[in-house]
């Protein structure tokens, strides 16, 4: 498997940043606060990224109330091997 994106290591260091853990969510609002402070990042390479890790399964989408994304096993395991 290729390596990720830099925008989308950017958005896993968000789920760091906030300790999210597997099963862990991270909503949409919170994670859009910290992508604006990205002066390198346009919303379409922030979508491209973030459908980057869907597809890959890093996250998956909630579909409840509160729009946001868990982390899966796959991004745990790979936040926990970030040196």
């Amino acid at each position: 498997m290729s390596e990720l994106t830099s925008t989308a290591i950017k958005i896993m260091n968000v789920f760091k940043y906030f300790r999210v853990r597997k099963n862990g969510f991270l909503s949409t609002r919170l994670l859009l606060s910290k992508a604006r402070l990205w002066r390198d990042v346009d919303e379409e390479t922030f979508d491209r990224s973030v459908e980057e890790l869907l597809e890959r399964g890093y996250i998956k989408e909630n579909m409840d109330k509160t729009p946001g994304f868990f982390l899966t096993e796959i991004g745990d395991d790979h936040l926990r091997n970030i040196k």
